[in-house]
């Protein structure tokens, strides 16, 4: 129990910056920079898809959603979904920046039935070997191997919005190694993720089973599949995402009272109406009663009213009372 709660402390800097912000794929605009061949307007349109790509990528929670039709579509027109971008220099290269409109995108998505990732709890357990081996008996080509791996897994989990942890390998770890790793791997990395009670785990070598460099280094995931570092991190944080995605069903609709308290103007009045209005599975709104600062408001949406309950659940915006005994669900608004 000390060593889990040691390993909780350890990376608690990491997962509470993550947690403590907004919901990723809720937020209003996102900013991204990437770098482009030239100033022309083939170059900047070209600099938009590489960069609406992969806001896409985290935004469904989906590697392989870029190979969607609709996506493809999509990309034709990049355009529609900048509000604004500008262009600058940097290492003697050309970037460009650019603003993309949130609902604009999100609309697009469930009007294409995709994935949207209501989450930012991502963790995933990895392990690499090599690492914990001294320097001083590896090879300057091991040593290079094993810091290519790290960056390429680190590089790819900044980029997809997860977090890396390492476990501690301390006495009771290396227990674990020495009865099960040599038996297996798998055995050993299932062990150790139920000691940290993080389900989703990697294990990455450089070296086969006869100890020979390998030319490419190879991952196991607790998928049961093994690949090179970016198709198995990406795989895993596929099939992770995908628990915890939202597809709007345009074929189920349904209408669910909500009340809203903590209204206190017109302006508050209408920042509410227009964030219950951008609900990726709301289509309608109609406010049916206004008593001091409460609102009672009819919301016309798809998919169940636990579906819709879950996402203003999720919203910083509306912290969901305790009323388990009223009728109406209720919410305090938080967007003063």
């Amino acid at each position: 129990m000390l060593q889990k709660f040691i390993f909780c402390i350890a990376f608690l800097h990491m997962t509470g910056s993550v947690s403590s912000q907004e919901i990723f794929s809720l937020k209003k605009s996102y900013d991204s920079q990437v770098f482009i061949e030239g100033t022309d307007q083939v170059s900047i349109k070209q600099g938009m898809q590489l960069a609406l790509s992969s806001l896409l990528v985290n935004l469904s929670g989906n590697s392989k959603i870029v190979n969607e039709k609709s996506i493809r579509v999509m990309m034709d027109a990049p355009e529609k979904y900048v509000t604004q971008y500008k262009l600058g220099t940097e290492d003697k290269k050309i970037y460009a920046s650019f603003i993309f409109e949130g609902d604009l995108i999100r609309s697009y998505l469930s009007e294409n039935e995709l994935p949207l990732w209501l989450s930012n709890d991502n963790l995933i357990l990895s392990y690499l070997p090599c690492k914990e081996e001294s320097d001083t008996v590896k090879s300057e080509e091991e040593n290079e191997k094993c810091n290519q791996l790290e960056e390429i897994l680190n590089d790819l989990s900044s980029r997809r919005n997860s977090i890396i942890a390492n476990p501690l390998m301390d006495l009771k770890d290396i227990n674990y190694f020495e009865s099960l790793g040599s038996i297996s791997t798998e055995r050993f990395m299932k062990r150790i993720s139920r000691r940290y009670e993080v389900g989703s785990w990697l294990l990455c070598l450089i070296k086969d089973e006869f100890g020979l460099l390998l030319d490419n280094p190879k991952c196991l995931s607790s998928l049961g599949k093994q690949s090179s570092p970016s198709e198995a991190l990406n795989d895993l944080l596929d099939k992770v995402n995908s628990k915890k995605s939202l597809v709007v069903d345009k074929n189920i609709k349904n209408k669910t009272s909500i009340r809203v308290i903590g209204i206190t103007n017109l302006a508050n009045l209408e920042n509410v109406l227009n964030d219950l209005k951008s609900q990726v599975l709301v289509y309608g709104v109609t406010l049916k009663k206004v008593e001091g600062d409460t609102l009672d408001i009819l919301l016309s949406h798809f998919g169940k009213s636990e579906d819709l309950k879950n996402l203003l659940n999720i919203n910083d915006d509306f912290k969901g009372m305790d009323n388990s005994s009223a009728k109406v669900v209720s919410y305090k608004y938080n967007n003063s």
